[in-house]
């Protein structure tokens, strides 16, 4: 006798759930988190200042003032980076109920605006610094490429972080004027930190629950906030001070409808950025250097 099977069935309902799951990471914790400020110019600019550092001072009585000569403000820059994202969807598939979604079309928004949020993250993190030109884009410096000094790269292949290497960095921030608050690494040196914790961690039988985890790291010279980013490299642990970091917008993100040209309709996102202390629509960052360090 012969069974009829579902390999037979040609009307059979698809078991298609109306829930939409999205992959990937979607957090951006420096785009997020660091204070925002505004961009007159695609150049942006600001200064710093070097304190003298500190020196014997005895004058004698009756002394006849000496003026000695002062020292300029130095000028940092960066670029403002343009971020643009565009989509379109049919007029028919507009039409049409999906699964998972109400509208195709505020669906697709949403993408692109998380999209150039992590584009604009990898930027803030990774940028290298170019003015651009008529048929080239401007591209923001980013956060490692600022920090040129202060920055430990131990010695060895593969070698395991330790607690003294990560303490003689924030050492030579605070040495060099720097207060950092905050450990920016990758979520293979997050997962570092939280095995030196482990390792020192007295674990009782009565215990349900055994954590591994740091948030907050107390050094020697202060507490700092430990926060994992995916754009950073794996090898990478940014100690920074967030009050000296701002995100400088030429353009905030904006969502636009582009004209026709098909039976579609189109919308453009974009921001213009940069990344200051220097980010996109055009965006860039700017940042005073001093006192910030990174580890790799």
């Amino acid at each position: 006798m012969a069974v009829f099977q579902t390999y037979d069935a040609t009307t059979n309902h698809e078991d298609l759930t109306d829930v939409l799951t999205k992959i990937g990471d979607m957090t951006t914790p420096a785009y997020a988190k660091l204070r925002k400020v505004s961009a007159r110019n695609s150049l942006h600019e600001w200064s710093t200042y070097t304190q003298d550092a500190a020196a014997v001072n005895a004058q004698v009585e009756g002394a006849t003032f000496q003026y000695g000569a002062l020292t300029a403000p130095s000028r940092l820059t960066n670029y403002t980076q343009i971020f643009s994202k565009t989509f379109q969807v049919s007029q028919t598939q507009q039409a049409v109920d999906p699964a998972g979604m109400e509208d195709e079309y505020a669906f697709r928004v949403q993408v692109a605006l998380e999209a150039i949020g992590r584009d604009i993250e990898k930027a803030l993190i990774n940028g290298t610094a170019n003015s651009g030109a008529s048929g080239t884009g401007r591209r923001l410096k980013g956060i490692l490429a600022f920090i040129t000094s202060n920055i430990s790269t131990g010695s060895g292949t593969g070698r395991a972080l330790t607690e003294a290497e990560l303490n003689g960095l924030i050492q030579d921030c605070y040495a060099n004027g720097g207060r950092p608050d905050w450990l920016l690494g990758s979520y293979t040196q997050v997962n570092k930190l939280a095995q030196l914790l482990t390792s020192k961690k007295e674990y009782a039988g009565s215990d349900k629950e055994f954590v591994s985890q740091m948030l907050v790291y107390s050094s020697p010279f202060g507490r700092v906030i430990v926060e994992g980013d995916s754009q950073i490299a794996d090898d990478t642990l940014a100690v920074l001070q967030k009050d000296m970091w701002a995100i400088a917008q030429l353009r905030p993100v904006t969502k636009k409808d582009t004209p026709e040209t098909a039976d579609a309709k189109n919308r453009k996102a974009t921001t213009d950025n940069r990344r200051d202390t220097g980010t996109g629509q055009q965006s860039a960052s700017r940042q005073t250097p001093t006192g910030q360090g990174r580890e790799e």
